[in-house]
C-alpha cells in the first residue's frame, strides 16, 4: 500500500478503469456502453461536481483501484459513491480504503453546506459479500434493501454514512 498514491483520474486512466469494472465482474462486456458514457461525460467536462479518483503505483503509474462519486440528484447534500473497484491482485492491499478516505476527506472539506452524507449501493448476492463487509468496516451502515432490484434474488443494498458527527 505504501507505494500507492491517490490522485484525480485522467483520460489516460479510462481504459484501466474500464478493465477494473470487467475484472471485478461489475459489468459484462456488452454493458460497457453505459460505463463509457459515464467516463466520457466526466472527461468531457459535462458532469459538473462529479469526481473520478484512482489509487496508482507511485513509480509506474499503473492504476490499482478507482472510484467515482457525485452529488445525489434531488437530495439534500447527499453524495453517492457510484463506483469503487480494486484490481483483483490488489484486493486487501488497502487501495480501496485509501480511496474511501480521500473521498470522505474531500467531502468533509467541502463543508456542511455541500456534503452531509455518503451512500453506496451494492448487490446482495454472495459475490458481493466482501464488498458489503468492506463498507461496514469503514463505518457505513446498511440503510435499505430493494428486493430483486438487479434480478430475481439479487437485491440492491444501500449503505449510508454520515460525514459529520
Amino acid at each position: 500500500m505504501n507505494n500507492l498514491n491517490v490522485r484525480a483520474a485522467t483520460l489516460a486512466d479510462a481504459d484501466h478503469i474500464k478493465q477494473l469494472a470487467l475484472d471485478n465482474h461489475m459489468f459484462e462486456p456488452d454493458e460497457m456502453g453505459d460505463f463509457d458514457e459515464m467516463l466520457s461525460g466526466f472527461f468531457g467536462g459535462t458532469l459538473e461536481d462529479h469526481h473520478w479518483v484512482v489509487a496508482a503505483h507511485a513509480t509506474s503509474g499503473a492504476v490499482a483501484a478507482a472510484a467515482y462519486y457525485a452529488p445525489e440528484p434531488f437530495a439534500d447534500r447527499m453524495w453517492n459513491l457510484y463506483f469503487v473497484a480494486t484490481a483483483p491482485e490488489h484486493h486487501g492491499s488497502g487501495a480501496g480504503t485509501m480511496l474511501i478516505e480521500r473521498i470522505e476527506e474531500h467531502l468533509r472539506h467541502l463543508g456542511d453546506e455541500a456534503a452531509r452524507t455518503l451512500i453506496v449501493d451494492t448487490s446482495s448476492v454472495g459475490d458481493y459479500d466482501q464488498a458489503r463487509a468492506f463498507y461496514t468496516r469503514r463505518g457505513f451502515v446498511e440503510e435499505a434493501r430493494l428486493r430483486d432490484f438487479y434480478g430475481p434474488g439479487d437485491d440492491k443494498v444501500t449503505f449510508w454514512k454520515r460525514l459529520r458527527d
